[in-house]
């Protein structure tokens, strides 16, 4: 089990390489990161999907690849900082779901040497917060496990939640929340309404002075 501590403060595991010479590289490419549309209490969520790409320049024997997505936050339930020094250590864990995407069995009891591309994909609530830094964070962990619980090789990514609603209107998908729902921002979300009136530009026909010109010059 992950603490909050671990999600806000993670620490870059060794290369791959350094810890077993047979295993090339370990990566993870994630398809897209997460956008939830709409409100906390009206956002459908959203999927988390990638690939963990392992090569292998020999054989090795693993029991399972595992990866894990978390989420700690500092903020209080009235979606402001706590303000105390001791914020981290009082960080609560607001997320977290990991699956194996790759075990040992009779027909294949090791990693064989190569190219492995696995596929994983997690559901993200729409209640999640959104990222924001120094207050809530997501992190990715991807762990390839040997016999005994030995972890052959691991890494850690992080992973930005983005929350999108309306504008004021209503109408459109309108632009990010910031504050609460944004990144470095303070103060309250704020929605943006990104609808222009059709008053907002002037129209031939219109009671303009003789010498405008809608080419942007003046007429002499």
């Amino acid at each position: 089990m992950i603490s909050a501590e671990q999600i806000l403060n993670p620490i870059k595991p060794e290369a791959a390489s350094k810890l077993n010479p047979a295993i090339l590289s370990l990566e993870v490419l994630i398809d897209e990161q997460p956008v939830l549309r709409g409100a906390a209490d009206e956002a459908m969520g959203t999927d988390l999907s990638g690939t963990v790409c392992l090569a292998l320049a020999a054989p090795i024997d693993a029991t399972h690849i595992n990866v894990q997505l978390a989420g700690a936050s500092t903020l209080s339930n009235s979606g402001t900082n706590s303000g105390s020094s001791n914020a981290i250590s009082n960080a609560l864990v607001v997320f977290e779901s990991s699956r194996n995407i790759w075990t040992s069995n009779s027909s294949t009891p090791r990693l064989v040497a190569g190219a492995h591309d696995l596929r994983f994909l997690f559901k993200i609530p729409g209640t999640l917060p959104a990222t924001e830094a120094g207050r809530v964070q997501y992190v990715l962990s991807v762990s390839v496990t040997g016999a005994q619980g030995v972890v052959l090789a691991s890494l850690v990514e992080a992973v930005r939640i983005v929350r999108i609603v309306a504008g004021a209107g209503g109408d459109g998908e309108g632009l990010p929340a910031y504050g609460n729902g944004g990144e470095g921002m303070d103060g309250p979300p704020v929605a943006y309404d990104d609808s222009v009136a059709d008053s907002a530009a002037p129209t031939p026909g219109g009671d303009l002075p003789p010498s405008y010109d809608f080419k942007g010059k003046t007429r002499a």
